[in-house]
């Protein structure tokens, strides 16, 4: 049975409930967090708050000694440090912020290697969907592609929740996961927000559910370039619940794009002692590169998944796994279009689709045929 979108924002549901534990920053050797009546708590005594009277910046940072963590604070530009022992420190407060970025109003800090650290956002799963939302879809597309890409969104989200349930993150805010970037207090009566968080609520607890009754993993991307592809062209092992091949998308005035490397730099990137020769491989059937054969010095051969030539290259340069490549002497070129993996939902041709007036089920129906959309 496809849901209708509730006039009104219902309960949240217990599996809605879950936090998220989202990954802000990362290998930082010290962070400043400022903000109002901040907490303190370490996760090896749940219950037990380290209230510091009037702490509204705090400098942390964390050392390593006999094998265990220690988190070294300094509060409001004083020269003494508080010491907690304990592999993770959270932070609770009002308006935190490390310099311009505004934080979740709970903050976990997590060691890791040597002696740097991890800020982690910790909310709600429709506060984290808002800041996704904002991030990954200009909020001026209409309404129902905002809806159907709040519920690819949440899938996605709940899917990975579940794989990484003992790390001390779930998602990435990059690319890498879903783009997100926290919806401050103050920022919410924005006008270009009112429409994310409209499609947020609208569509609570609405998820993609696969053949075997788990959430879907939906994957999306920003530009198909005219076509989809299956997940496991772009990862092995991949739920082929996307579009193969779809032809529905119209050119994006910004799907092409061309790329320069020369063969240093390609060898640096690739961190590789040198390269000799590059060769395409593509799936039967399937216009994109499915990964990439690198020759190097004496014969020596390495096969290279298209993505993590992409992530090697910089996903903003090598936009998507739709390209030609062509040597000429030193020099490579690369030129493709679209911008992303291309497995699942399409942003841009979401975009014509709503356009169109599709709601947001037929939307998403549309790139992920073989799942089923409900509210549970």
């Amino acid at each position: 049975m496809q849901p209708q979108a509730p006039s009104q924002v219902p309960a949240k549901l217990p599996f809605d409930k879950e936090l998220v534990r989202v990954r802000l920053l990362t290998n930082s050797k010290r962070v400043q967090v400022a903000g109002q009546a901040l907490r303190f708590q370490i996760l090896s005594q749940p219950y037990r708050n380290v209230a510091i009277p009037d702490s509204g910046s705090a400098e942390v940072r964390v050392m390593k000694k006999n094998g265990k963590h220690i988190w070294a604070l300094r509060l409001n530009n004083r020269d003494n440090e508080h010491l907690f022992k304990d592999k993770y420190l959270m932070i609770q407060g009002e308006n935190l912020r490390v310099g311009a970025q505004s934080l979740p109003s709970r903050v976990l800090l997590s060691a890791g290697p040597g002696e740097q650290v991890d800020v982690v956002g910790v909310l709600p799963l429709d506060e984290y969907l808002a800041g996704v939302l904002s991030s990954e879809m200009p909020t001026n597309w209409p309404i129902e592609t905002l809806k159907a890409q709040a519920v690819a969104a949440r899938s996605y989200a709940l899917s990975v929740m579940e794989e990484r349930a003992d790390k001390p993150y779930h998602l990435e805010s990059s690319v890498l996961d879903q783009v997100f970037r926290h919806v401050a207090d103050g920022d919410e009566s924005d006008p270009k927000l009112q429409k994310a968080l409209k499609a947020v609520r609208d569509t609570a607890g609405v998820k993609l559910f696969a053949g075997n009754h788990n959430v879907l993993k939906a994957y999306y991307h920003a530009d198909c370039g005219g076509h989809t592809t299956l997940a496991k062209n772009v990862w092995s092992g991949g739920v082929n619940s996307g579009v193969a091949v779809d032809n529905s998308c119209p050119t994006n005035p910004k799907a092409n794009w061309t790329v320069k490397i020369t063969r240093t730099e390609l060898a640096r990137k690739l961190r590789m002692d040198d390269v000799t020769k590059l060769t395409l491989d593509r799936a039967s059937n399937d216009t994109r590169v499915r990964g990439v054969k690198v020759a190097m010095n004496e014969g020596e051969q390495k096969y290279v998944n298209a993505n993590e030539f992409r992530q090697a290259l910089g996903f903003s340069e090598l936009r998507s796994t739709l390209f030609e490549m062509k040597q000429d002497g030193d020099l490579y070129t690369f030129t493709g279009r679209g911008f992303g993996h291309g497995v699942g939902l399409c942003q841009w041709g979401s975009r014509a689709l709503g356009l169109k007036g599709q709601n947001f089920v037929q939307i998403l129906k549309h790139y992920y045929p073989a799942a089923r959309v409900a509210q549970n």
